[in-house]
């Protein structure tokens, strides 16, 4: 508030005694305390976010691992039947093949959600850098 005196006196000096200024009004400071508060909280809702979005990517690693590690098992499983047998090893490979279709379907989600995420995470940092009264 003192530079605002300041500044209106500075105005009073070029407007001379006959010079009115309109009285400061109360709504600025407590539009200004508003404002901060406001800030503050974004700021933390900001922070949060870069934690959920961390903790979003790590899970959805996660998930895509453990469907790769299990489409391993799938591929070095005989389901149940016998690989040795003919019959048996075009069941085994028929049926991996309609599993391992699926399971890399799951795969490439993870992929396009990490991806997503990673992009997302670019945005968010434009957030992360973004400070008040700048």
């Amino acid at each position: 508030m003192d530079d605002w005196n300041n500044v209106v006196k500075a105005a009073m000096k070029v407007l001379g005694d006959k010079g009115k200024i309109p009285k400061f009004s109360p709504a600025i400071p407590k539009a200004g305390t508003a404002d901060e508060k406001t800030y503050e909280e974004f700021k933390k809702v900001r922070d949060e976010l870069k934690k959920k979005l961390l903790a979003t990517q790590d899970s959805g690693e996660a998930l895509k691992d453990a469907i790769e590690q299990y489409q391993d098992d799938i591929n070095e499983n005989d389901l149940g039947l016998n690989a040795r047998d003919k019959d048996d090893a075009k069941k085994i490979a028929a049926a991996r093949k309609i599993l391992s279709d699926r399971l890399q379907e799951s795969i490439d989600l993870q992929e396009t959600n990490g991806k997503n995420l990673r992009e997302l995470d670019r945005h968010l940092m434009s957030l992360m850098n973004y400070k008040q009264g700048s």
